[in-house]
């Protein structure tokens, strides 16, 4: 019991070397973009990354039943059809399963409100809503507007452009986390090389990353 609880509420890492922690980083894909107009969570991707080295041997990947019509669409964006979610989990049968594998660890995501607005909105209520109030959640779009706000695009595929990052599964919740996975570590190096090197410090670049964006064009989630 005292365990369980202790797992809802991490000890804070901000003093810590950001290269020696742990990481959860997911991606979803969803039925649209607009979850209060009742677009719902169709797959949740996740990696883990341990000493700046990703667990291929730890992943999430889970076709969810959004409990309501796909849009041909967004179908044709990430690949799941109707005939895909025939006896899938539903989001609520799934999230303590998901709030395990993130444990008490760091999240990441790519323009991660995205996929915390869905998670609030569709289960506001449960221990998956916890770990991202709880847990250290890092952003690898801030921390890209940061770190190198002279791009003209901050969208993710071009990020892996950039870094020269092989862009495979696109829009499929594995494939992306595994790409912010190899985006992070790679914004985590360039991070240190300009004095920042713990996670206090990405969480300040976080923040300085909201006065950029004013100035740079919306990025949109895909």
């Amino acid at each position: 019991m005292f365990e369980f609880i202790k797992n809802l509420f991490p000890k804070p890492h901000n003093d810590l070397l950001a290269r020696d922690q742990t990481y959860c980083v997911l991606d979803t894909e969803t039925t649209g973009f607009d979850v209060n107009q009742g677009d719902r969570i169709v797959s949740i991707g996740a990696v883990t990354i341990n000493n700046l080295e990703i667990n291929y041997k730890t992943k999430y990947d889970q076709i969810i039943d959004p409990e309501r019509d796909i849009p041909i669409k967004s179908s044709q964006v990430h690949g799941i059809y109707p005939r895909d979610i025939k006896g899938k989990p539903k989001i609520r049968e799934v999230e303590h399963e998901f709030a395990s594998f993130i444990g008490n660890n760091i999240i990441v995501g790519h323009n991660i409100d995205f996929d915390i607005g869905f998670i609030k909105n569709i289960i506001p209520y449960s221990e998956l809503r916890l770990k991202f109030k709880n847990n250290i959640v890092l952003d690898t779009l801030n921390l890209a507007v940061s770190l190198l706000p002279e791009l003209r695009s901050h969208g993710l595929t071009d990020l892996c452009h950039h870094f020269k990052i092989l862009v495979s599964d696109r829009h499929t919740a594995y494939g992306d986390s595994l790409m912010t996975a190899k985006l992070f570590i790679k914004l985590i190096t360039i991070a240190e090389q300009n004095g920042f090197r713990t996670i206090y410090d990405l969480t300040k670049l976080m923040k300085k990353s909201y006065s950029i964006k004013r100035h740079l064009t919306q990025q949109s989630h895909y």
